[in-house]
């Protein structure tokens, strides 16, 4: 007996094995998240701030009668802010954890630059060391255009973030 292969299971099998990926921009450096997580963009508004918070908790946003908290990853990530910026920044809204305790943040970025499709096996694992303050939030690499993108953990960022509230960090 022989299986035929139809060009409809070819597509099927390689879009198994392709991920979709944001790619923004923070400090200077090329990042990526999954699209699953990012909810959408939006321009840079006013922030109300949270007196007593820690430093990379910018402040809070009201997004369609919902409280969400924006923060900036710079602090965490060891980044300095950069003092010319060709453009504003941006809130990328997100999501992270699961089933009932799925969180919607936000997070302050330079810019979003693109949604790549990235075949799982050109993700690279991520090094122990060598990525300075963000090597625990990084959970691979992409390489694109000549650089690398680092493929952040968004569960790990607010499950750290969280536990470091209470530090004034």
């Amino acid at each position: 007996m022989v299986d035929v292969i139809t060009d409809a299971s070819v597509e099927s099998s390689e879009s198994d094995h392709t991920q979709s990926f944001v790619v923004f921009r923070l400090g200077g450096e090329g990042y990526a998240l999954e699209v699953m997580r990012v909810q959408e963009i939006l321009d840079m508004q006013s922030l109300t701030e949270v007196p007593g918070g820690p430093r990379y908790l910018l402040g809070v946003i009201n997004l369609r009668g919902h409280v969400v908290p924006v923060y900036d990853l710079r602090t965490p990530f060891g980044l300095t802010k950069e003092s010319k910026q060709s453009r504003a920044p941006c809130i990328m809204i997100v999501e992270s954890g699961a089933g009932h305790d799925r969180q919607i943040t936000g997070l302050l970025v330079d810019r979003v630059s693109d949604v790549l499709e990235i075949p799982q096996d050109e993700i690279q694992p991520a090094p122990r060391l060598g990525l300075g303050k963000a090597t625990p939030y990084v959970r691979g690499l992409i390489r694109h255009q000549e650089a690398f993108l680092l493929v952040l953990d968004v569960d790990r960022i607010f499950s750290t973030l969280g536990s470091m509230s209470g530090e004034g960090v």
